[in-house]
């Protein structure tokens, strides 16, 4: 027994140590960070405004250290101050430092160079940024794509096409926001390729990437996929993306589709590209048996442009289907005070 506690009071000596010994490593890469950070400012700062400087030396690991420094320098920095930032790190070798962290095993610092070479817009380490921007883990995936994008958006918007398209783990909205910052004349373009090239399974994927694209005729593309034989997941994902008038007649014939999720979104498109004959469509649309059809329908009603609230009020008390008045109503209370009567 006597031993037992000996034991254990022993290990938790040991244990107290070791957190100590860990507190102390930590608190002093913390004040090492900050040191080199307040003595490095100062010169980021005379390289934004142009101004002659003397750079400090840099000594060993240090170089990791100012490269994260300098990340967070550049993070809100743009246009010419940023590309002297730029060759600042490239006179500083920073580049050559990011591309040796790359083969270390060490997800902190790969990702780190990550950031750090598409900063750089460093042509040279494209070859690896390629090979990473395939890499399993997403994380990892997707800062290398983004600096791709920062090195030669040309070039690298097809590459984050086709990782979209395969990868279920990169998430629609990061990739979104991602080519929101390439110039639609470059995006443009590839997405019409990528559109044309694409199989039934990417397909929706891809869509939902339409709005962000901000593509010229799409329709060419988008009509084949307004097909009832198409699968499911295609035809709700180009019924999404559907806002040119001449998709009316074949989302007209979607609504009646098998499908409640297609029949859904046919509604959801009728009430942005619908005419006015399609009022009655969306109107027996509101007695369909799915609760979620019922609900697009009523939305689509409130939309059509020339559909008034009061004539939306008179209707719920004209449909003999209850559940279709009572959804008409619930639609109603939630939108448009702002409608007109």
């Amino acid at each position: 027994m006597l031993y037992s506690g000996s034991v254990v009071f022993a290990l938790t000596i040991v244990l107290l140590v070791a957190i100590a010994v860990l507190r102390y490593t930590i608190d002093r890469r913390e004040r090492l960070e900050h040191d080199l950070a307040e003595r490095w400012y100062p010169v980021f700062f005379h390289a934004v405004e142009g101004l002659p400087f003397e750079a400090p030396r840099i000594y060993g690991r240090d170089r990791e250290i100012i490269m994260l420094a300098w990340i967070q320098f550049t993070e809100s920095i743009r246009g010419e101050s940023r590309r002297r930032l730029r060759q600042l790190a490239l006179d500083l070798q920073l580049e050559s430092t990011a591309r040796k962290l790359l083969t270390r095993r060490n997800v902190r610092l790969e990702q780190l160079a990550v950031v750090a070479l598409g900063r750089m817009q460093s042509v040279a380490a494209w070859d690896q940024l390629v090979a990473l921007a395939a890499n399993p883990r997403p994380v990892l995936s997707l800062l290398a794509a983004r600096s791709l994008l920062q090195i030669n958006p040309a070039h690298a918007v097809p590459i984050l096409l086709d990782g979209l398209i395969r990868r279920e783990d990169w998430p629609l909205v990061k990739v979104a926001a991602m080519l929101g910052e390439v110039p639609p004349e470059v995006l443009s373009p590839a997405m019409m390729i990528a559109l044309h090239a694409v199989t039934p399974q990417g397909a929706p994927r891809l869509l939902s990437l339409l709005e962000t694209a901000h593509l010229g005729d799409t329709w060419p593309i988008v009509a084949p996929l307004l097909r009832a034989d198409q699968p499911t997941e295609v035809i709700v994902a180009a019924l999404k993306a559907c806002s040119d008038p001449r998709a009316v007649d074949p989302v007209r014939s979607l609504a009646t589709h098998p499908q409640w999720i297609v029949r859904a979104q046919a509604a959801a498109a009728l009430g942005r590209i619908g005419a006015a004959e399609d009022r009655l469509r969306l109107q027996a649309m509101l007695g369909d048996p799915e609760w979620w059809v019922r609900y697009r329908a009523g939305m689509a009603l409130v939309q059509l442009p020339f559909v008034s609230r009061r004539q939306l009020t008179d209707l719920c008390t004209q449909l003999g289907d209850r559940f279709a008045a009572d959804m008409l109503r619930q639609v109603l209370a939630e939108t448009a005070p702002g409608v007109e009567a």
